[in-house]
């Protein structure tokens, strides 16, 4: 595997992305990573309907911890981060991630590194 720095530009590894997830993941023309939930986010999911009554355990309804970020194969990403551990739910943070930034929108995800690899290689 690859070793990436902080700025280097990566691009999703198409075939290993298209092995993960289901069928309708593997025919998408994108890839979806995630990110944490900002604190507005988590604010305006109280004001939704899905926030309303209790879980099918009679429990309340927790917000969402994160939102996926919709990744598109053959752009090139910008290394935020190149080896980090992210929170993505309410569990323990989930290790061998890389933070990328879209070069186009500018919109932060973070994924595993494992499915990525240097822009432009084969």
């Amino acid at each position: 595997m690859a070793t990436f720095r902080k700025g280097d530009l990566v691009q999703l590894h198409e075939d290993r992305c298209r092995k993960v997830g289901s069928l309708r993941q593997q025919e998408a023309a994108a890839f979806p990573g995630r990110r944490p939930a900002t604190h507005e986010e988590q604010h305006a999911w109280y004001k939704t309907d899905a926030a309303k009554g209790m879980n099918d355990a009679g429990e309340s309804k927790l917000p969402p911890q994160s939102v996926v970020v919709w990744l598109d194969y053959g752009r090139a990403y910008e290394v935020v981060r190149a080896r980090c551990r992210v929170r993505l739910g309410y569990g323990n943070p989930v290790p061998g991630m890389i933070s990328v930034r879209c070069t186009k929108t500018g919109e932060v995800g973070y994924l595993k590194r494992e499915f990525v690899r240097p822009y432009g290689g084969v």
